[in-house]
């Protein structure tokens, strides 16, 4: 399968909701939470280790692994956070051809970025709106 076909919202939700589905069935299943199993699923489709991923949604890996040891889900902000990576990672992936280019595209300083990876910011709202903004200015032929 190639990479763009990977539907990287379903991999974090265990497949409860699609690139497709409405915004209220995210909503919803933010509120219930994502499971540490699909995080680390997530992380294993995008290339990413587990520290990054966590960090990318703004914990730990040691948080990470008490929610598993709880086996809880995560709670509403750190699932909306995974849900909107996993949205992201889908634009870029789709945009730059596959994973690999994404993950260079995320590595590499940037001017849009203050000279600094995309990557750092990408735990932030904020950062992610930056993100969606500069890969659509890319897609209307502006420059990185």
């Amino acid at each position: 399968m190639n990479a763009v076909e990977i539907d990287y919202l379903g991999v974090v939700t265990d497949g409860r909701v699609t690139i497709n589905s409405n915004t209220l069935d995210e909503i919803s299943v933010a509120t219930q939470g994502v499971t540490v199993s699909a995080i680390k699923s997530l992380a294993k489709e995008l290339n990413w280790d587990a520290n990054s991923l966590a960090a990318s949604i703004g914990t730990t890996m040691r948080t990470l692994e008490r929610y598993s040891k709880d086996r809880k889900r995560l709670n509403a902000k750190l699932s909306e956070n995974a849900l909107e990576v996993a949205r992201i990672s889908s634009q870029g992936i789709a945009y730059f051809g596959d994973v690999k280019r994404w993950n260079e595209w995320l590595s590499t300083p940037n001017i849009q970025f203050a000279n600094q990876e995309p990557k750092s910011v990408i735990h932030t709202i904020r950062g992610r709106e930056l993100i969606k903004r500069v890969i659509l200015g890319l897609e209307y032929g502006f420059t990185a």
